[in-house]
């Protein structure tokens, strides 16, 4: 028997298996995590085109700027026109909406319907009948009123001004509208040609002009928001063209003149300390304590009976408004129910038989002894209405919202109970927005940009919302919130766009 060797036949070699390669795998806690995108990318850069990036990083290094100054300009921009300008107070006031008003103030309206009734063959008169205003001032006396305010500028004779100064006399407390105009803008003088010499011995008058401002960013009405208490003006009444007008003519130079709504409310302070005050005492007090050039009165407001104001009576004030034409609460007569009213007792006054004005008994609560504006509230025939933008037509202000009347009465009901708009504010509301913007600062290197902008915004609000708080329960106390609310929010932006813009550039915040 042979062996495989004696056969010629190889050995049997033992096989071995062949194991697939495997990759080595490292616990090693030691070794380097993946590189972000964006990291990654800027090595990248840096290694293959050092040149094209250094390009790109200045580009948005100057992007970053660029951003930044508009950013800045934008934000500083609407924090100056919104916050310190006055219009947080607008907000206020739009936000609180109708606020309690005086029982010591109404309104009469002279609308189309009473001028319809008047005169049907001109029912739309751009100078409104003194023959009715005559008629509308026996009423108001018959019902109480203490003080008739005529919102109607009667600068030149008229028919029936001897009917309007026969009952102005008999109801002895009528004031009428003055309009000043600017002759030199550069000193600010002004000129009134007043009201005619038959209707100024039978009433007092005052302007009525509002402190007009450039409304907003957003409209194109002027914005009423303040009134002017005394003015520096010449008056002249005069008759004929020149040079025979100035032949007993009398004229005024440098006369201190208050407002209508000035005018009105001392009036009715007067009459209820001593029912034979007359209108001349306020004009005699006026001028001795008052210098006309710069305008400058030592005159307070308790000389005049009537609480005191926030700045000194030669600044503009602050209307706190009570709330918005048709939901201030004002109590409003329609001059029409008065012309009905009044139709009987006319009529037996042109058969010859004078007889009492029977006033209607909820006529007379809403009249009597109160300061009662009567003012024009259509459009005139020319296309021209008595009508003004105010707070409430924010934020567009497109159209004129409340008749001057109305914003006459709103002025009256705040000197008449002291609910001036009062603000606060000056060196330590730029320090404490000295000390915010440092927050914002800080708190940035130590939060995500998410829980950072959420905080600011959350302090912006809550700012707001104490502000809002405070004005409510006090009836206008306005606390300087701008440069606080702007200390939030120009920073945080700022910040968030540069660190947005360093992002997309891949580099370092």
């Amino acid at each position: 028997m042979s062996t495989g060797s004696e056969t010629g036949l190889p050995e049997d070699e033992p096989t071995q298996e062949v194991e697939p390669p495997v990759e080595p795998t490292s616990t090693d806690s030691t070794q380097a995590t993946p590189i972000p995108h964006a990291a990654a990318a800027e090595v990248g850069n840096r290694q293959s085109d050092p040149w094209g990036f250094l390009v790109r990083a200045l580009a948005y290094e100057t992007l970053v700027v660029v951003v930044t100054a508009a950013s800045v300009a934008a934000l500083l921009f609407l924090a100056s026109l919104l916050l310190f300008r006055g219009q947080l107070q607008d907000v206020y006031l739009r936000l609180r909406g109708p606020a309690p008003i005086s029982a010591e103030v109404s309104l009469v309206t002279v609308g189309p319907e009473a001028l319809y009734l008047f005169n049907p063959a001109d029912p739309h008169p751009n100078e409104t009948p003194r023959e009715l205003l005559a008629e509308l001032v026996t009423f108001l006396d018959a019902a109480g009123a203490s003080v008739v305010v005529l919102d109607f500028l009667m600068d030149q004779p008229a028919t029936g001004d001897d009917l309007l100064a026969a009952a102005s006399l008999t109801h002895g407390s009528v004031i009428a509208a003055e309009r000043f105009e600017i002759t030199e803008p550069a000193s600010g003088r002004v000129f009134t040609p007043g009201i005619p010499p038959v209707l100024e011995s039978a009433m007092g008058s005052g302007f009525a002009n509002f402190q007009e401002e450039p409304s907003t960013w957003l409209g194109s009405e002027l914005l009423v928001r303040r009134l002017p208490l005394l003015r520096t003006t010449d008056r002249a009444h005069l008759s004929g063209p020149w040079p025979l007008n100035q032949v007993g003519a009398k004229q005024d130079i440098d006369e201190i003149v208050p407002a209508l709504s000035l005018a009105a409310a001392w009036r009715h302070r007067a009459l209820q300390r001593d029912p034979s005050a007359k209108q001349e005492s306020l004009t005699r007090l006026l001028q001795d304590q008052c210098t006309p050039a710069p305008l400058q009165c030592e005159v307070r407001m308790a000389d005049l009976g009537l609480p005191e104001v926030p700045l000194d009576l030669s600044e503009p004030h602050d209307i706190n408004f009570r709330g918005p034409e048709g939901g201030d609460g004002l109590v409003t007569v329609d001059a029409a129910r008065i012309l009905r009213v009044l139709a009987g007792t006319a009529l037996l006054k042109q058969l010859g038989q004078n007889g009492p004005v029977d006033v209607p008994e909820d006529l007379r609560a809403q009249l009597e002894g109160r300061v009662v504006v009567v003012g024009r509230v259509d459009v005139h025939s020319d296309g021209t209405s008595d009508r003004f933008a105010t707070p409430y037509s924010l934020p567009l202000q497109a159209n004129a919202d409340m008749s001057g009347p109305r914003i006459h009465a709103h002025a009256i009901d705040t000197l008449l109970s002291g609910r001036h708009i009062r603000h606060s504010g000056g060196w330590l509301a730029w320090l404490l927005a000295l000390g915010v913007s440092g927050g914002v600062l800080v708190s940035y290197t130590r939060l995500t940009d998410t829980k950072h902008g959420a905080v600011w915004l959350a302090i912006t609000a809550g700012v707001l919302t104490l502000g809002f708080v405070i004005f409510r329960i006090s009836d206008g106390f306005v606390v300087d919130l701008g440069p606080v609310v702007a200390a939030c929010l120009v920073p945080t932006v700022i910040l968030h766009l540069r660190g947005w813009v360093r992002d997309q550039a891949g580099l370092p915040r």
